[in-house]
């Protein structure tokens, strides 16, 4: 692929199908893991969902690590500066490595207090503490495997990490079961399942990355620390560790509001949430495509490219995510069967989806606009919107609706999807603006 002159419509295809078929495996992933914590007991199924923003504040590191790798090693190669692309490519590895050690161990340190916090207490968090005390300390795995996929994704490759990814899944489908009930290791063996799987994807990955055109940037000379490289690596990958770190705190006032209502309320929102994650994978990979392909043509300042990528992802992406509100809508009730016969934990289920589904063209506008940003090498400019989103005015709105207004949970998911329009829109707005000016110059 030559992602300055292809057609952007078979780019978009070509990128964006394997990543959103990889991060289809990736989410069953972790619904293989609810499935077998509800045969544990639903107070397991409970304590990971507790887990999963806390875990996402620890994964943040990664996902933003591999963004910026994405976005410094596609500019350099859109410049042509093919040595400064693999010195960056192999100090994003190194990088990756220091940067998740330090995240983990402080994110398990203080987990007992995020708890307190999140107003969560019972035998759910212990559950919720064993699954964290194996999975943060060997979240290492997961940024060399996230930096390695950055690397070739600067190359147009997605397909590598899609079949790491349908591995780790069907691994994952043999290992719960054998590591929580064979050798009765319960909910630390799901964690231990996830530890090695991502172990292996590392590995993978980076055998890929050798045979890559960037190959050359595992030599010992281009992984050893290099502090102006790491400082710019760290520039562009804070803010969208950020934003990632964001979005987990954002799931923390959510959990942390719904946990008003009961466990059950919890485990349903933890299993709508995995449904939602499926719908929203067309968008995951169109962000991917978009963030490779600006970053690219940014350093090759093909302007018109540019703006024709972000018209086309949003257009795609939109229709994409009305055909999956429609879906989500209509079958949200059998959907949530599939994991539980609880009645109450489908019933809180059901009501988040069938909200969140008038939603899902929001999130379009959203990672859109954040991409095209990213690839711009302006990362910083969507950390400030998904500080409005995920934090500002959710605890606002939700405030508003549960101790003014006094409403049900109903008044949580409004909140959400009047937070989520309002930003988008406005997000949508200012890059459209901020890319006018650099399409006229």
């Amino acid at each position: 692929m030559d992602l300055t002159k292809d057609p952007i419509p078979h780019l978009l295809k070509k990128i964006a199908i394997p990543a959103s078929i990889g991060m289809f495996f990736n989410t069953m992933y972790y619904i293989v893991d609810n499935y077998y914590a509800g045969l544990l007991s639903s107070s397991a199924l409970a304590g990971i969902s507790l887990a999963a923003p806390i875990y996402f504040m620890g994964i943040a590191i990664s996902i933003g690590v591999g963004q910026g790798t994405n976005a410094l090693v596609g500019n350099a190669r859109g410049e042509a500066k093919h040595d400064i692309a693999e010195q960056l490519a192999g100090r994003a590895i190194s990088f990756a490595w220091l940067s998740a050690i330090t995240v983990g161990l402080i994110v398990l340190f203080f987990a007992s207090d995020i708890f307190t916090l999140m107003g969560a207490e019972g035998k759910y968090t212990d559950h919720a503490f064993s699954y964290l005390s194996i999975i943060l300390p060997t979240l290492a795995f997961s940024a060399h495997a996230m930096a390695a996929n950055g690397i070739l994704n600067s190359l147009g490759d997605t397909t590598s990490f899609r079949n790491s990814l349908i591995v780790a899944f069907l691994a994952n489908i043999v290992l719960d079961p054998l590591l929580m009930f064979g050798f009765g290791w319960g909910v630390y063996g799901l964690a231990a399942a996830t530890a090695l799987t991502q172990l292996g994807s590392a590995i993978y990955l980076t055998w890929k990355v050798k045979h890559s055109q960037l190959g050359r940037c595992l030599t010992r000379q281009h992984l050893l620390p290099n502090l102006p490289q790491y400082n710019a690596l760290f520039k562009q990958s804070l803010p969208a560790s950020t934003n990632m770190f964001l979005i987990a705190l954002g799931s923390m006032i959510v959990t942390s509001a719904v946990a008003r209502f009961g466990e059950d309320a919890v485990a349903g929102l933890g299993i709508a949430l995995r449904i939602e994650q499926l719908v929203l994978l067309p968008t995951i990979g169109i962000n991917i495509a978009v963030l490779s392909l600006v970053s690219v043509n940014y350093g090759a300042r093909q302007s018109q490219r540019m703006e024709q990528i972000a018209l086309d992802s949003i257009k795609i992406g939109t229709a994409m995510m009305v055909l999956g509100g429609i879906l989500v809508f209509a079958f949200a009730r059998p959907l949530l069967a599939l994991f539980t016969n609880d009645s109450s934990v489908i019933e809180i289920g059901v009501g988040y989806l069938r909200v969140e589904a008038l939603i899902l063209p929001a999130y379009v506008l959203s990672f859109v606009s954040g991409a095209v940003l990213q690839g711009m090498k302006r990362p910083v400019i969507p950390m400030y919107f998904n500080i409005i989103r995920q934090l500002l005015l959710p605890l606002t709105f939700i405030s508003i609706a549960l101790t003014i207004i006094e409403t049900d949970i109903y008044g949580i998911w409004w909140s959400i999807a009047i937070a989520t329009w309002l930003t988008a829109s406005v997000q949508y707005l200012h890059m459209k603006g901020f890319s006018k000016q650099f399409f006229d110059t």
